[in-house]
């Protein structure tokens, strides 16, 4: 690419995009680019002062703008989108008949594309209805669009805002609350996982290959995973009993098992469908794709320690 890369930043202030954005100016390849950051309040502007990145809402449509005046003929625009395997898991207690594929892997991404479009046919998921807007958009304006589906994310983030991941924590605080950790039914189901630094150097290596101009499949073949270990959620819940009962703040190790209408009051009255996807069901990926072009994640062995981690960040966080 001969001018300079432009590369928007939504979401800079959250636990994923703040981390991504860390890394990502901390690449060689890509320090003769500028970097915009989209966030939702004037406020949180001084956050990203300090790290050369221009703050600003109109950043995405200024964007859109220059693209409309330049010649159709120059560099075509990348999106980078980031998704979850939510969208792909089985809904194991409220629909027990539902057949997926047992396990799906980046290799054979229109087959990824395919699983989503029958599952959103037959029940909208916001992430889903997004992801799939986002390719199949791209695909009719004629933008190149990439997705990354990770699974459960673990680790501290590394950018200016949010640290904290979303559901070892929740099932932490839950634990806290309860004074006992709980799983559903018996927490056999399985997914995947990815330690946030693993993931963010993912990231670097996509945008690098897209700024150097190497070959990138886009649209229904530019799916790609992340992950890079498996778990039980009853392993997930039998280490957070584990690690609370350790630091003296659950007084049993033993696991409770509860009903799916249980853990929805648990973990978040409000939206039950994304408690069964995100802490009940089966979600199995492949992430080869990457490892083609170099992706080398090295954080597997930190897996258990993250749930001592994340305990310790949260009493942290409630003891503010």
């Amino acid at each position: 690419m001969a001018s300079q890369p432009k590369i928007l930043i939504t979401g800079a202030t959250g636990y994923i995009g703040g981390s991504i954005l860390s890394h990502l100016l901390t690449l060689s390849t890509l320090k003769s680019a500028k970097f915009f950051a989209l966030i939702r309040n004037p406020t949180q502007a001084p956050l990203f002062q300090p790290l050369g990145v221009e703050p600003h809402a109109r950043a995405l449509v200024l964007g859109l703008g220059d693209r409309l005046k330049e010649n159709p003929n120059t560099f075509v625009p990348h999106i980078i989108h980031t998704s979850g395997t939510s969208n792909l898991a089985d809904r194991p207690f409220s629909v027990p008949d539902r057949k997926l594929p047992f396990e799906l892997t980046d290799l054979e991404p229109e087959k990824v594309y395919e699983t989503e479009k029958k599952l959103e046919e037959v029940e909208p998921y916001l992430q889903r209805t997004a992801e799939l807007v986002v390719i199949d958009t791209g695909i009719r304006v004629g933008i190149k669009t990439h997705v990354i589906m990770s699974p459960t994310i673990y680790g501290e983030g590394s950018g200016p805002g949010n640290k904290l991941s979303i559901q070892i924590p929740n099932l932490v605080k839950a634990a806290i609350k309860d004074g006992f950790a709980s799983v559903v039914g018996d927490g056999t189901q399985e997914w995947d996982h990815v330690h946030i630094d693993d993931l963010t150097e993912l990231y670097g290596v996509v945008l690098q290959r897209i700024v150097e101009g190497k070959s990138m499949p886009s649209g229904k073949e530019g799916i790609l995973f992340s992950e890079t270990g498996r778990h039980s959620w009853g392993e997930v819940a039998k280490n957070v009993a584990e690690v609370g009962a350790k630091l003296g703040k659950l007084n049993t190790t033993k696991v409770k098992s509860v009903s799916m209408d249980d853990g929805i009051q648990k973990w978040n009255p409000a939206a039950s469908t994304h408690v069964e996807l995100g802490f009940a069901s089966n979600s199995r990926t492949k992430s080869e794709k990457a490892k083609e072009w170099g992706w080398k994640p090295s954080r597997e062995e930190g897996w258990k320690k993250a749930f001592e981690e994340d305990w310790r960040r949260v009493l942290d966080k409630e003891s503010t």
